[in-house]
C-alpha cells in the first residue's frame, strides 16, 4: 500500500492499517493531497477538522471527513468532548466504525434535528450501505421550550449494522424513532441505553422493525429506491430503556416504547417482518397506551419472534391498557413462531392484560405460539395473563407457568402519636409539672413531609415541649442560631384555649427531634381555589390526599393514583400553590374528593 501526503504529515503503516491525525497534522486533509489507497484507516474527528468544545457546529466537518474516506475499511476515533450539531443529515457509505472514548458526546439542541442517512441507491437487500458499527456513542438531545432535539438513524436496506455500548439520550422524535429500520437485516442493538419520548405519537417505538416504503422512513433520501422489502434478522439484547427523571424521582418524560412496528405494505407480498430477537433487555416508565389496538411492544404481522428474559417495570408510571399486543391483520398469512418466554413484569399493572393475541379472522389463528415462565407482580388483579380473539388450544400453543403475584403494598402512616418532646432535643433544663388547664384540645395529624418556612419574627416565638395548657407544657431552653435553614417539616396541628399550634421538625427526617410552636411563627406557601370541570386520563403514579399537599389544615395521604379503580377521572376543583421561592404547583380534586397532583394526569385527553 502506498501514501502520499504533502506537508510532511507522519503516518505509521503496520499490518496492512493506515493510521491518520494522531500526529501533529490538524484538520481536513488538503485538495493538494493524494490518496492512493485506503486499505483499513484509522482517523481522529478533531484531527479531522471536528470540534468538541460544546459550542462549535460539526455537521460540515464530519460530512466532509466521511466523504473524504471512503474507500476501504474506515475507524473514526471521536475523542472526549461535546460535538454540537445543527439540523441537516450526515450520509453515511458502508465500512465506517465509529469508535467513541468515554466522555465524547455528539450533542443536539434548541429543536433541531440531526438524520444520519444510511443511503440505498438500489433496491434490494443489497441496495443499501453495509457493515456500519457505532461504538459507545452518545447522542444527546433535550426538550426545551424551542421543542423536542433529535437524532435519528434512519437505515434503509442496510446489512450488518451495531449499535454497542451506546447512549441515545432524550433525543427521540415525537413523530418517529431513534433506529429506524427498513428494508434492513443483520443489525445489533447491545448494551445500550436509551432515554426519553415526549410523543406527540405515543405509540413510536425507539426501535422500529419496518419495510422498504417511503411512507415508512424517517428520512426520505433523493434518490432512494424502495422496494417494501421486510426487515429481519434483528438482535436487541442487553439494553435500557428509561425515563428522563426530575431530581425527586417522578417521571419528566417517559421511557421510549421499545421495540415493534404497525404498518404492512403490499399485502406482504414482499415478504414479512421476521427473525427478530428482543432479550434480556429492563424498560422502566413507558407512557401508558390506554386505546384498543396498542401497547408499549406492538408487532404487526411478524413471525419468529423472541421477547424472551427481559425485565419491564413501572415505578412512577401507571400501566397501559396491553402491554405486548401482537396483530395479524392478513388473514392470508400464518403469524408463527412466536415466542414471550421468562420475562418479568413489576407493577405494570394493564388495565386489560398482560398479552394480547389478535388476529384478523378466527379461521386464521397464530401458530407455534409460546407464553411461558413468565412472572408478573401487580399492585391489582383481576386482569388475565394472555387473552386473544381466537382459541387458544392446539398441538402448537403452550401458554403455562405465567404467574401473577399480589405486590405488598406499602404502609401509609397518617395518624402519628402525640408524645411529649425531649428536653434532650433543646438546651438541658429541669421541666416542670403542670396540671392541665387547657379545657379543649384537639389534635390533627398529616402527612410528615409536609412543610413551611419560619416567618419573619420566629425568634421571638418559644418553642415547647407540648401545646401550652396541657398538662407539664414547658417552654424550651433553644438557641435559635443553630438553626441553618428556615424550612420545617410539619406532621400534626392543634387547636386549644391556648391557641393555634403545630409540631415541627428541623429536618426532612422523621425520627428527627419534635417541637411545638404557635401557627404565628410559620409562614405557609399560598393557595388559590377555583372551580373546574374538566376529564382526564390518569398517567403517572402520585400521591393522593385528603387536601392539596402542604395546605395549613395539613393533608393526609390516601394511598395513590395506582390505587384508583377508574383511569379516566372528572375534576371538579383546581388549586394553585405557590411557595417561598414563587414556584407554582397545581393540584386537582377529583369527583372522589380526593386532591392528586396535576402533572398525574394526560392534560391532552
Amino acid at each position: 500500500m502506498k501514501l502520499r501526503v504533502k506537508l510532511g504529515l507522519l503516518a505509521t503503516v503496520a499490518m496492512g492499517a493506515t493510521v491518520l491525525g494522531l500526529g501533529g497534522f490538524s484538520g481536513t486533509p488538503l485538495a493538494t493531497q493524494t490518496v492512493v489507497a485506503h486499505a483499513a484507516t484509522t482517523i481522529n474527528a478533531k484531527n479531522q477538522g471536528m470540534v468538541g468544545n460544546a459550542k462549535t457546529v460539526n455537521n460540515e466537518a464530519l460530512q466532509t471527513m466521511l466523504d473524504n474516506w471512503d474507500n476501504g475499511d474506515l475507524t473514526v476515533h471521536v475523542p472526549k468532548g461535546t460535538y454540537v450539531f445543527d439540523a441537516g443529515n450526515i450520509k453515511l457509505h458502508s465500512n465506517i466504525t465509529f469508535k467513541f472514548d468515554k466522555g465524547a458526546v455528539f450533542r443536539i439542541t434548541s429543536g433541531n434535528r440531526v438524520n444520519f442517512v444510511y443511503p440505498s441507491p438500489e433496491a434490494g437487500y443489497d441496495g443499501g450501505i453495509s457493515n456500519v458499527k457505532w461504538e459507545g456513542a452518545t447522542f444527546q438531545g433535550d426538550n426545551t421550550s424551542s421543542g423536542q432535539s433529535v437524532f435519528t438513524q434512519s437505515v434503509h436496506h442496510a446489512t450488518n449494522v451495531t449499535f454497542d455500548n451506546c447512549v441515545f439520550d432524550n433525543a427521540e422524535s415525537p413523530t418517529g424513532h431513534y433506529i429506524d429500520l427498513d428494508g434492513s437485516h443483520d443489525i445489533n442493538v447491545t448494551n445500550s441505553v436509551f432515554t426519553g419520548f415526549n410523543g406527540s405519537q405515543d405509540y413510536k417505538e425507539a426501535i422500529q422493525i419496518d419495510y422498504s416504503n417511503a411512507k415508512a422512513m424517517s428520512y426520505k433520501n433523493p434518490g432512494d429506491q424502495y422496494d417494501n422489502l421486510p426487515t429481519y434478522d434483528v438482535k436487541v439484547n442487553n439494553n435500557q430503556f428509561l425515563p428522563v427523571s426530575k431530581k425527586s424521582g417522578q417521571v419528566q418524560s417517559y421511557a421510549p416504547n421499545p421495540i415493534g412496528e404497525h404498518a404492512i405494505y403490499g399485502h406482504g407480498a414482499a415478504g414479512i417482518i421476521h427473525n427478530v430477537y428482543f432479550t434480556n433487555n429492563t424498560v422502566v416508565d413507558p407512557k401508558p397506551l390506554m386505546d384498543d389496538g396498542v401497547a408499549t411492544i406492538h408487532f404487526k404481522g411478524v413471525s419468529n419472534l423472541w421477547i424472551t428474559g427481559n425485565k419491564f417495570i413501572n415505578q412512577h408510571v401507571l400501566g397501559s391498557g396491553n402491554y405486548i399486543y401482537l396483530y395479524n391483520s392478513e388473514s392470508g398469512y400464518d403469524m408463527t413462531n412466536l415466542n414471550i418466554e421468562n420475562n418479568t413484569f413489576t407493577n405494570v399493572n394493564p388495565t386489560k392484560q398482560y398479552i394480547y393475541l389478535d388476529s384478523s379472522t378466527a379461521t386464521n389463528p397464530m401458530t407455534n405460539v409460546s407464553i411461558t415462565g413468565n412472572k408478573a407482580t401487580t399492585q391489582k388483579t383481576g386482569v388475565s395473563f394472555v387473552k386473544s380473539n381466537f382459541a387458544l388450544t392446539g398441538d402448537t400453543i403452550a401458554i403455562s407457568n405465567n404467574t401473577i403475584k399480589k405486590a405488598k403494598k406499602a404502609t401509609v402512616v397518617t395518624k402519628p402519636t402525640i408524645p411529649t418532646t425531649s428536653v434532650s432535643s433543646a438546651t438541658s433544663q429541669k421541666l416542670k409539672k403542670r396540671k392541665q388547664t387547657n379545657k379543649s384540645e384537639k389534635y390533627y395529624s398529616g402527612l410528615a413531609s409536609q412543610h413551611a418556612q419560619l416567618a419573619a419574627k420566629y425568634k421571638t416565638y418559644a418553642v415547647y415541649n407540648h401545646i401550652r395548657g396541657h398538662k407539664n407544657w414547658n417552654v424550651l431552653k433553644f438557641n435559635w442560631k443553630t438553626i441553618k435553614s428556615k424550612r420545617v417539616y410539619i406532621d400534626m396541628r392543634a387547636t386549644a384555649d391556648t391557641g393555634k399550634w403545630y409540631r415541627i421538625r428541623f429536618s426532612k427526617s422523621t425520627s428527627a427531634k419534635s417541637y411545638w410552636i404557635r401557627k404565628g411563627a410559620l409562614k405557609f406557601d399560598t393557595f388559590k381555589s377555583e372551580t373546574y370541570d374538566r376529564t382526564f386520563n390518569l398517567m403517572k403514579v402520585y400521591g393522593v390526599y385528603t387536601r392539596p399537599f402542604n395546605d395549613p389544615l395539613l393533608a393526609k395521604q390516601k394511598g395513590t393514583t395506582a390505587d384508583m379503580s377508574e383511569r379516566r377521572v372528572t375534576i371538579t376543583h383546581r388549586v394553585k400553590r405557590t411557595d417561598s421561592n414563587g414556584h407554582v404547583s397545581t393540584y386537582y380534586q377529583m369527583s372522589n374528593g380526593l386532591w392528586t397532583r396535576a402533572l398525574a394526569f394526560d392534560l391532552d385527553s
